[in-house]
C-alpha cells in the first residue's frame, strides 16, 4: 500500500509538474504575445504618424470652364513632391481634363528657380504655340500659374520664361517684369 501511495504521489507530482510547465509556457507565450501586440500597435501608430508626416497639402489654381477666373484646388501629395515644379505640372494635367482646357497641349515645366521671393518658371515652347492668344485665355493661364506659384511661402512674384528666355508680352499682358499674385482672378 505504501508503494501504491508512492506511485500515486509520484504520478501526481509528475502531472503537476507538467501542468505547471505548460502553464508557465502559456503564461510566457501570452506575455510575449502581449509584448508583441503592444510593439505591433506602437509600430502601427508610428507608421501612421510617419504616413501623415510624408504627406503634404498644396493648392493649385485651375482655370474655370466658364472663363470667370481660377478656382483653388487643394491636393495632397507626398512631401517630396510638394515643389513648385510639380504643382505647375499638376496644374497643366488638371487643366487638360477640363471640358475647355486653356493651356496648350504638351506644355511642360522645364525648370523652376526661386531666389529672393521671385520664382523663375521656365516653360516649354508649347506655352507660346496655338496661334493668336486671346486676352481671356492669357489671363486665365497667367492667373493659374502666378496664383499657384504664390501659394508657396517662398514665392512673392513670378517671372515666366520660355526655353530660358524672358517673354515680354503674353496675350496683350506685359510679362517682362515679375508678376504679383492675381487675387481678383480667384473665384471660389
Amino acid at each position: 500500500m505504501l508503494r501504491n501511495v508512492k506511485l500515486i504521489s509520484t504520478t501526481l507530482l509528475a502531472v503537476m509538474m507538467l501542468v505547471m510547465a505548460g502553464c508557465s509556457s502559456i503564461a510566457t507565450d501570452s506575455a510575449e504575445g502581449n509584448k508583441q501586440a503592444v510593439a505591433t500597435s506602437a509600430e502601427s501608430q508610428s507608421t501612421k504618424s510617419a504616413d501623415k508626416d510624408t504627406m503634404a497639402k498644396m493648392v493649385v489654381y485651375v482655370p474655370r470652364d466658364d472663363g470667370k477666373g481660377v478656382r483653388p484646388q487643394t491636393i495632397t501629395v507626398d512631401s517630396d513632391k510638394k515643389t513648385l515644379k510639380y504643382a505647375i505640372s499638376f496644374l497643366f494635367d488638371e487643366d487638360s481634363r477640363q471640358s475647355y482646357p486653356v493651356f496648350p497641349k504638351n506644355v511642360t515645366v522645364k525648370d523652376v528657380a526661386i531666389k529672393d521671393g521671385i520664382a523663375r518658371i521656365n516653360l516649354s515652347k508649347e506655352f507660346l504655340e496655338g496661334g493668336n492668344i486671346d486676352g481671356l485665355s492669357a489671363q486665365l493661364r497667367l492667373a493659374s500659374i502666378v496664383n499657384t506659384a504664390t501659394s508657396f511661402d517662398a514665392v512673392k512674384k513670378v517671372q515666366l520664361l520660355v526655353n530660358g528666355e524672358t517673354i515680354k508680352t503674353y496675350g496683350g499682358y506685359d510679362v517682362s517684369e515679375p508678376m504679383s499674385r492675381m487675387e481678383q482672378q480667384i473665384v471660389k
